[in-house]
């Protein structure tokens, strides 16, 4: 019975947490666009520009 406790506690905890990261990725999404980064993956590398089209 304790282990079907913990297994459901434990699983609320990862659902509730990618809930929170999820939103916290949509705010940094929008923050990059407003300030006019844009990142793409090539060949398992991600790279960000810029406006000014400066990397990082």
């Amino acid at each position: 019975m304790k282990k079907l406790i913990l297994i459901t506690v434990l699983g609320m905890a990862v659902v509730s947490c990618s809930l929170l990261d999820n939103e916290a990725y949509q705010e940094m999404k929008r923050d990059r666009a407003e300030r006019g980064y844009h990142c793409y993956k090539q060949y398992g590398n991600v790279y960000c520009e810029d406006k000014d089209g400066n990397s990082y």
